[in-house]
C-alpha cells in the first residue's frame, strides 16, 4: 500500500500590533477583507443586490442630466443625523424648489399603498417585503432640513422610481416608472420660488454637508450589508390588510394571482373567504331576477 503524504500546515505568521489592528479593522466590517470563494462567485467584492441598486442609480443620473441648466443635480449625497447617517440617491435643486428622489431596482409585481409602513415584491413563487420608499424619503428629508436649515416655505417634493423591470401596482402620484422622471420634473416646475443666487446657495451648503470621505462611505456601505443581512425575510413579514393577522407566502401569492378578487391586496384566509362570499352575495342582487322584492 503507498499513502499519500500530508501536506504540512503553514502557520500563518506572526502580525505586528500595528498590523493586527488594521487587519481587525478591516475584518470588522468586511470592506476591504474578502475570501478568494466568495470573491470567485461574486465577480467583484460588492454584493449582487448593491451592483443593482448602482444601475438604476446610473441611468436615472442619465436622464436627470437632460434637465435646463437651471436644475443643479447631486447624486450618492452622504451626510450624518442624529440617527447615524442618511443617503440620498439623487436631489435636484432647482428654482421650484427640490426634489428628493429614491432609485429601486427591483423586479416582479410592486404591492402597496402610499400609506402602507411596508410594500411587498412578488417574484415568481417568493413574496418579499421592504420598507416604503416614501417614508424613507421624508426622514431623508427631516435629517436634511436640520443639517442645512432650509427654509420651510421652499417645497420640497419626495419621489420613488422603479425600473421597467417590474409591474408597478402602487397607488401613488410620488411613485413611478424611471422613464418618466423628466416629465413629472417638468410638470411639478411651478412659478419660480428661489432666485438664481438662492439656488447657488442652498446647493454649497449641501456640498459642505456632503461627506466624500472613502472610508466612512466604505464604512456605511458595509453596514448596510450587514443590514440587510439582519433583515432577511421572515414569516410574520407579510400581514393582512384588514386584522394585521401575519400571512403565509403562498397565501399571499394566492391574493396576488386574484387581483379580480382581492385588487393586489393581501388578506388572511379569513378574510379571503368573507371577500368572495360578499363579492358572490353583491353579484347574485346586481341580477334584476335575483334582487330582493
Amino acid at each position: 500500500m503507498v499513502f499519500w503524504k500530508r501536506k504540512s500546515k503553514v502557520l500563518s505568521p506572526v502580525l505586528e500590533p500595528k498590523e493586527s489592528q488594521q487587519f481587525l479593522i478591516n475584518m470588522k466590517y468586511k470592506t476591504d477583507h474578502y475570501s478568494s470563494r466568495n470573491s470567485r462567485f461574486r465577480g467583484s467584492p460588492r454584493c449582487r443586490s448593491q451592483r443593482k441598486d448602482e444601475i438604476g442609480e446610473y441611468k436615472i443620473e442619465v436622464e436627470l442630466g437632460q434637465l435646463p441648466k437651471s436644475y443643479r443635480l447631486m447624486s450618492n449625497l452622504l451626510f450624518k443625523s442624529e440617527q447615524g447617517f442618511e443617503h440620498i440617491d439623487h436631489l435636484v435643486v432647482s428654482p421650484y424648489g427640490l426634489f428628493l428622489i429614491e432609485v429601486n431596482n427591483l423586479s416582479g409585481i410592486i404591492l402597496g399603498e402610499e400609506n402602507d409602513p411596508n410594500w411587498h415584491q412578488a417574484i415568481t413563487w417568493r413574496v418579499k417585503t421592504f420598507p416604503n420608499l416614501l417614508f424613507e424619503n421624508h426622514a431623508h428629508l427631516e435629517a436634511l432640513r436640520k443639517q442645512v436649515d432650509l427654509d420651510v416655505t421652499i417645497p420640497i417634493y419626495s419621489f420613488a422610481t422603479f425600473s421597467r423591470r417590474c409591474e408597478l401596482k402602487v397607488i401613488s402620484g410620488s411613485v413611478f416608472y424611471d422613464t418618466d422622471i423628466l416629465t413629472v420634473i417638468l410638470k411639478r416646475s411651478q412659478p419660480e420660488v428661489l432666485s438664481d443666487e438662492e439656488v447657488l446657495k442652498i446647493y454649497s451648503q449641501i456640498e459642505q454637508v456632503n461627506i466624500l470621505d472613502p472610508n466612512v462611505r466604505n464604512e456605511y456601505s458595509a453596514r448596510l450589508r450587514k443590514q440587510r443581512l439582519l433583515n432577511r425575510p421572515k414569516y410574520g413579514d407579510i400581514r393582512c390588510r384588514i386584522c394585521q393577522k401575519a400571512v403565509s407566502e403562498r397565501t399571499a401569492r394566492y391574493c396576488i394571482s386574484h387581483p379580480d378578487k382581492f385588487a393586489w391586496h393581501i388578506y388572511c384566509v379569513k378574510h379571503q373567504k368573507e371577500l368572495i362570499r360578499s363579492t358572490r352575495i353583491g353579484s347574485i342582487y346586481q341580477d334584476p331576477l335575483n334582487a330582493p322584492l
